[in-house]
């Protein structure tokens, strides 16, 4: 399909129906599978889909020695089929010493080929909104469309890894020196295919430095940069929220999804109760949680977001007992910061296998579960009760941990 956004795996979005109770729903429709290409299809491996998703990777591919992101510096050119016999070169001048032919040769062209079509059409944002640049909380993040949204104009916000490569436009300007010759139209500088290697293992070396550092975890310590996010992209209505670090299907890369325009979620409708000693309003909803008014307009608003966050980080460590932070845009500079509280599946909880796979994420902990998943399946055979009951922790073991933040 010319013209078509291959990133997205979403034809239609159902937009859920108000309910303030707990329920399964079906959010989107998907396309058909020629019309998308599956992440898992696209050359390159990492321990993070969130990273392969926002660019072609760096590593060396162990066959043809290109990895992702030179593949797309390179394009579909004649400059493509020249760094492969350039970076072959070594190899086969071993084989033609010991008289052994490279019968592999077309089988690697053909599979760059596929390789270099895949990447081109994945990482094409021409049909889709590019990237932004951000910067919260004073650091560097960006905002991008994940590849299976559940609603429409949901975005995914991670820090920004990109540091590294700073020098795309330098290699691709450099790239056009591999000239052709007129009668074979082979290029034949080689010297730009062998910088382009040596910028790209740059980059791999250092983008493998900075993902092995701890603070690359997807733990729960941005509240700070979620409630500055909503100050510059929100509008009422508007929420953005974190999984829990055992809920989230990517470990490896700090990120916060958002979604505009009145979702509703089912913890939404819930009543609160004002509890006086806490000084913050307490939800009737199916796992403990509390709500607390961000006043955007007090100038010490990012202090008492971060205390906030040092409670929940300081009852992870004691207690064993994780956060789903959830922070809605309100009315009159006002953000609504919801705080969903549950089992972390840690082994001192001595919880079922079978529990700590379902353990609810952002969504089904406001109250939807996605059609057609294990966890929608086992909320509709269990009921909400008995399914929420697994994850559920007492209360008293919370609030001491918010005491005196009001």
């Amino acid at each position: 399909m010319i013209g078509s956004n291959y990133r997205s795996t979403v034809m239609a979005f159902i937009a859920p129906s108000p309910n303030n109770q707990a329920h399964s729903a079906q959010l989107t429709t998907t396309k058909n599978s020629c019309d998308y290409i599956k992440l898992s299809e696209v050359r390159g491996r990492s321990n993070s889909n969130i990273e392969k998703m926002t660019h072609p990777l760096a590593q060396p591919d162990d066959t043809d020695f290109l990895s992702p992101y030179m593949i797309d510096l390179l394009g579909n050119t004649t400059a493509l089929t020249f760094a492969e016999k350039t970076l072959q070169a070594p190899r086969k001048r071993l084989l033609d010493k010991l008289g052994i032919d490279d019968n592999r040769s077309q089988e690697r062209h053909t599979r760059l080929s596929s390789d270099q079509g895949s990447i081109s059409r994945f990482y094409d944002f021409s049909c889709t909104v590019q990237p932004i640049e951000l910067m919260l909380n004073g650091h560097p993040f960006i905002e991008q469309e994940p590849t299976s949204p559940y609603f429409q104009g949901q975005k995914i916000i991670t820090p920004d890894f990109r540091i590294f490569r700073s020098e795309e436009k330098f290699q691709t300007i450099d790239l056009l020196r591999c000239a052709s010759r007129d009668d074979s139209q082979i290029a034949f500088n080689k010297a730009p295919i062998e910088r382009l290697q040596h910028y790209n293992n740059t980059v791999f070396a250092n983008e493998t430095h900075l993902r092995e550092m701890p603070e690359m975890l997807n733990t729960a310590t941005y509240f700070v940069e979620m409630a500055d996010f909503l100050t510059q992209r929100g509008t009422p209505g508007d929420f953005i929220v974190q999984n829990a670090f055992e809920s989230s299907s990517d470990k490896n890369t700090p990120h916060f999804q958002f979604v505009p325009e009145h979702v509703a979620l089912p913890i939404f409708s819930r009543s609160l109760r004002l509890d006086d000693e806490l000084e913050t309003q307490i939800l009737d909803w199916h796992l403990p949680s509390i709500s607390k008014i961000i006043d955007l307009k007090r100038d010490d608003w990012r202090e008492k977001t971060d205390q906030f966050q040092s409670a929940c980080q300081r009852l992870l460590n004691e207690q064993h007992i994780s956060t789903t932070p959830l922070f809605r845009m309100m009315e009159d500079d006002q953000i609504q910061m919801y705080l969903v509280f549950k089992k972390d599946c840690s082994s001192v909880w001595e919880m079922p296998h079978e529990d700590t796979q379902l353990s609810p994420g952002w969504v089904e902990a406001c109250g939807i579960f996605i059609a057609n998943t294990a966890k929608a399946e086992a909320f509709n055979n269990k009921g909400a009760h008995v399914y929420y009951a697994a994850h559920s922790v007492d209360a008293e073991r919370i609030t001491p941990f918010f005491e005196g933040i009001g």
